[in-house]
């Protein structure tokens, strides 16, 4: 009898409803085109952000999508997208709640190769970060294994491991 992985809390709503979203189309190291979404803990306006809460609050997104530290094999966690109309749903496992990404492009790649690389950085980056600073967040984030992966595949319903 094997056991059982333990099932993560299911992340709220509220969390859900606050994650930066950002999408790009990036290379396999085989030269295959993938579909990219990175999720960040959003960098309050007025405010300085609490860098435990962050963490934490990012871990529990990266433990519910099954994503793991930067160095480590990324697993496929089956299907964790869907597609419908341009738009793509990803989906939270425990919850009934999806995030909606309307990139056209994105979308696009997705549908065609059928997998995105899904990345959760654990530190906050600004919602209106330049490309250089995204650059700069994403290498620093791989070489000090501060952002977490998971393959996460599309089809029409859900599965895979939760």
């Amino acid at each position: 009898m094997t056991a059982e992985a333990p099932v993560a809390e299911a992340v709220p709503l509220a969390t859900l409803m606050s994650v930066n979203v950002r999408t790009w189309l990036d290379q396999t190291d085989d030269g295959e085109p993938i579909a990219v979404l990175m999720l960040t803990y959003p960098a309050p306006q007025f405010d300085e952000a609490d860098p435990t809460v962050v963490e934490a609050t990012m871990r529990h997104v990266a433990t519910s999508l099954g994503a793991v530290p930067t160095g480590e094999p990324v697993p496929d966690v089956g299907v964790r997208l869907t597609t419908d109309g341009g738009e793509a749903l990803l989906w939270f496992p425990g919850t009934g709640y999806a995030l909606k990404v309307q990139h056209p492009r994105w979308v696009r790649a997705l549908e065609q190769h059928g997998v995105a690389l899904l990345a959760v950085g654990l530190d906050e980056l600004s919602q209106v970060a330049s490309v250089a600073e995204i650059d700069e967040y994403r290498n620093h984030a791989r070489a000090t294994g501060r952002m977490h992966f998971a393959l996460a595949r599309a089809g029409r319903s859900l599965g895979g491991a939760s």
